[in-house]
């Protein structure tokens, strides 16, 4: 038994320098950080165009966010206007406080004040064809974000797949010599492609859906406005109409 507990004792030095020597003994204070430039950088030509396709779609963005708003579609205060001189049939009113005004309802409510003369059926359907073009309009040049979301992922894919080859090649050429360090590193390039791609189309996705429905909303209001600037003096049996007191007085 001293014999088989002094040879132990003469393994345990030999099995730990044997460990260190292969690098089986993790080291808990090793450290590291990734630098993702460098790492976007490693995608080559096909990281820089995915930039080149978010920077665009960045664009599109702030052109949306310029333009999409409550003042330029239907400002509050040119909605009371609107609906007060309707209500009093004052039509030179109404075209008059349009021509100062850029916003879509001011354009709407100008082809309404200078088409009084005409059947309210054809008034009607031409204001209603006014709404829907530009809203459609609008969706057009929403459009873009939408592209953006689409081809991002797949050129985020197409780069994965050239780097996962050039792995490969490179195992091919290496063979059973080759270091599986080299291996890790041609992996992760190829997969920052698709992360870059996927940082890229979810936002544009989401903010293709935002405006998209933000402009259905103002669509919505704009035949709402419209509708209450209409009625008080296209239907005047409506508002005008005498109580059965008055009739029988």
């Amino acid at each position: 038994m001293k014999i088989k507990a002094l040879l132990v004792l003469l393994m345990l030095p030999a099995g730990l320098l044997s460990a260190q020597e292969t690098g089986i003994v993790p080291d808990t204070s090793a450290t590291g950080t990734i630098d993702w430039v460098a790492e976007v950088l490693k995608g080559g030509a096909t990281s820089i165009f995915l930039l080149l396709v978010g920077f665009v779609g960045f664009v599109f963005v702030i052109e949306r966010l310029i333009v999409v708003r409550a003042a330029n579609f239907m400002p509050r205060s040119l909605e009371k206007k609107l609906l007060d001189s309707s209500k009093q049939s004052d039509f030179p009113a109404m075209a008059e406080a349009c021509k100062q005004d850029p916003s879509i309802l001011a354009q709407v409510g100008g082809y309404i004040a200078t088409h009084t003369h005409i059947p309210f059926e054809i008034l009607s359907f031409g204001v209603t064809d006014m709404i829907a073009r530009t809203v459609s309009r609008q969706h057009q040049r929403t459009y873009p974000l939408a592209v953006v979301a689409t081809i991002s992922p797949l050129l985020g894919l197409l780069g994965t797949i050239i780097g996962m080859i050039e792995a490969f090649q490179k195992v091919a050429l290496m063979g059973d010599t080759g270091d599986a360090s080299v291996l890790a590193d041609s992996i992760g390039k190829a997969l920052i492609t698709t992360a870059l791609g996927l940082i890229i189309a979810i936002p544009s996705l989401a903010c293709y859906h935002y405006f998209k429905s933000k402009v259905n909303s103002y669509g919505i209001r704009l035949e709402e406005a419209v509708d209450n600037m209409m009625a008080p003096w296209l239907h005047p049996e409506t508002t005008d109409q005498p109580s059965g007191e008055e009739t029988q007085a």
